[in-house]
């Protein structure tokens, strides 16, 4: 029997299958029959939409190339998706040397997805996530209600390429395939390809309404699916995202998951087209984003908090209350001190945890990290580097850390014997740091049970085993939650112990954001820094500030000039001249007070050192539907960070700033 690239043995009715791939696996004996006499028939009748590609000469044959898929359940969808051309070509190396019996696990997706070759699935590296299916492709077949190609399972292909190969040696077509479910493919040429449908005569096929018939082709190439390149690019940052309260982080109920997949492809098409100068001279890679989950544990079966606030809960408006329990409860958890000690301790460890899985599978990542917190996350985040300890972090081997290293504790500020002022150690380990707290003259709650320094309920703080970079806080509540606590002003020297740049971005709309800056220097007007857009579908706030002065100017005259009709109209004219001038001064003094000289924009601006002396509030534009109606889009306005590429850009120029990194063709 011939092995290797010699040709089969054909035979009239019966071939021994050996598979196409060089290396012959498997033999299957599979029956051809002719089916000229019945096809004659239906001569005009296959299929309208086909389209019949030009019959040369007879060509050599050549092995169809095949290309790895992987199902993708999307919105109770399934759906197949290719690799890139990288990964499929890693999965097409690794299967030809893989022997059997023997398990080959391949990197896959910027090494976020293992790809088990022998299981033929699919599973996450860094998250919890079912497994899915994955299949080597060479015969894709659409049905009638499908949108895009399904690559047949592996055994019908090698039929399918078995009988494609006898036609093109023989240069005899009109050939079928029967498949195991009882469809038959029909090869016409080696261009066309179409399946007959499981009837039981002629006449059954012809009364058939096949307008709408799949199709079958071969080689993915000729399917139209787009196939990234998907080339191999070095690790310059890692940035770990801790989302705020609930399950889902925006209206379309994307999880944290599918969020940081989002934010990782903005940054990547943000630096293919902002930075072809440093791509093509290699000093840019690619910036990770790793989601963290700490809800999930959160409301699962260890805490058991979700059965008792069911059992709790009042029958009546079931969604709001559902909505209510996932969400919103989530601040109050965090205010107890014992469910706070298992949310900062999930986060820690997550952190840990993610942190060392991340440089087994990259050994040679020699970049920073940094930490990205949404809403609540960011609070979340605060808390913990202000708590930091310097010097803490205990690098552990990749294998411990690996597994889900634990997270450190240190003993809180309050059991330190600190004084009162203090709310976590400072950049030196033993100066109190420069929070200055109101101090409470009378109270019913025990303060036992709070930390002295911030207000954070009393807990032993989790240590991180790496020191970040930076901290971004989208849509944050720092600013609201330190005053809660007591907290009037924050020292212009203090920085965080452990982390040297902290930027606080939000939405002008976002009910929930707070800045930062007017607690560092209270007495200073500072506006926040206009974060610039990188579309055209933005205004310029100034634009929409200017828009909301025309609108307050037009209801000053229309009230003077109706104010002056009914005075006229009551014959009070030495009155109506007062009252005019009165308006007038009146509108005058409310504008001075409440705008801003040009001498207070830029005079005696100090941000501190809490992000290193460099500004802290950071504004995104409104868009021009936001800018007509304000309170339509607040909500939104908070959930917005995840699609917004101007807060991606914003971190991709911060993150390269040392790296002497130049961003090109932004718009002003």
């Amino acid at each position: 029997m011939p092995t290797g690239g010699t040709a089969p043995q054909l035979m009239p009715s019966l071939l021994w299958f050996t598979s196409p791939s060089h290396t012959w696996r498997t033999r299957t004996p599979i029956r051809l029959c002719s089916i000229r006499a019945r096809t004659s028939r239906l001569k005009n009748s296959f299929y309208p939409d086909a389209c019949i590609m030009d019959q040369g000469s007879v060509v050599s044959y050549e092995p169809v190339q095949p290309h790895w898929l992987y199902y993708d359940n999307v919105d109770s969808d399934g759906l197949w998706v290719p690799f890139s051309q990288y990964d499929s070509n890693n999965l097409n190396d690794a299967f030809n040397r893989v022997t059997e019996g023997q398990e080959e696990v391949v990197a896959t997706e910027g090494a976020h997805y293992d790809v088990l070759l022998t299981e033929r699935i699919r599973r996450a590296a860094y998250w919890k996530e079912e497994p899915t299916s994955v299949r080597r492709g060479t015969w894709f077949y659409k049905g009638a209600n499908d949108h895009h190609y399904i690559p047949y399972p592996e055994s019908f292909s090698e039929r399918l390429e078995l009988a494609f190969m006898e036609a093109m040696l023989q240069d005899q077509w009109r050939k079928t395939v029967e498949l195991p479910t009882g469809e038959v493919v029909i090869l016409h040429n080696p261009k066309l390809a179409t399946p007959l449908p499981s009837v039981t005569s002629i006449d059954d096929w012809a009364s058939t309404d096949h307008k709408n018939a799949c199709s079958v082709k071969r080689g993915i190439e000729n399917t139209g699916a787009e196939i990234p390149q998907g080339q191999p690019e070095t690790v310059d940052h890692l940035v770990f995202m801790v989302h705020g309260i609930g399950p889902t982080c925006d209206f379309r109920f994307r999880t944290i998951i599918s969020c940081a997949s989002s934010f990782r492809h903005a940054a990547r098409e943000l630096v293919e087209t902002h930075c072809k100068a440093a791509r093509a001279e290699g000093r840019v890679g690619r910036v990770e984003f790793l989601p963290v989950d700490w809800h999930t544990p959160l409301h699962g079966n260890a805490t058991g908090v979700d059965k008792v606030i069911q059992r709790i809960s009042l029958p009546s408006i079931e969604r709001l209350r559902t909505f209510t329990n996932e969400t919103l409860l989530d601040l109050f958890f965090y205010s107890s001190p014992t469910y706070c000690q298992i949310i900062l301790d999930t986060v820690a460890t997550e952190l840990n945890r993610l942190h060392g899985l991340f440089c087994s599978r990259h050994p040679d990542f020699q970049g920073q990290v940094s930490l990205l917190g949404h809403s609540l996350g960011s609070l979340i985040l605060f808390d913990l580097l202000t708590n930091q300890v310097i010097g803490s972090g205990h690098p552990q081997s990749p294998e411990d850390l690996g597994r889900g290293a634990t997270a450190i504790l240190a003993p809180s500020p309050q059991s330190s014997g600190l004084s009162a002022t203090v709310s976590s150690v400072s950049s030196d380990g033993n100066q109190p740091t420069k929070f200055h707290r109101m101090r409470l003259i009378s109270s019913s709650v025990d303060n036992d049970s709070y930390d002295i320094g911030v207000g954070q309920v009393s807990i032993r703080y989790p240590q991180l085993s790496f020191n970040p970079y930076m901290l971004f806080a989208l849509g944050s509540p720092i600013g609201m939650f330190l005053t809660v606590r007591g907290l009037r002003h924050i020292d212009p020297d203090y920085s965080l112990p452990t982390c040297k740049g902290f930027y606080n971005i939000y939405h002008p709309l976002d009910p929930v954001a707070y800045r930062i800056e007017p607690l560092i220097e209270p007495n200073t007007f500072m506006p926040p820094v206009l974060i610039p857009h990188i579309t055209t579908k933005r205004i310029n706030l100034n634009f929409g500030q200017s828009v909301a002065r025309l609108t307050t100017d037009l209801q000053h005259k229309m009230t003077s000039v109706l104010l002056y009709a009914w005075q006229y109209l009551s014959r009070r004219p030495s009155g109506r001249k007062l009252s005019i001038q009165s308006s007038s001064a009146s509108q005058q003094q409310v504008e001075s007070s409440t705008v801003p000289t040009q001498s207070e924009r830029t005079n005696g601006i100090s941000t501190g050192m809490l992000n290193g002396g460099r500004r802290i509030d950071y504004v995104l534009q409104q868009t021009t539907m936001e800018s007509i109606n304000e309170y339509l889009f607040a909500i939104q306005s908070h959930l917005c960070y995840w699609e917004s590429e101007d807060t991606v850009l914003l971190l991709l120029k911060e993150i390269y700033e040392e790296s002497d990194i130049v961003f090109e063709d932004l718009l002003s």
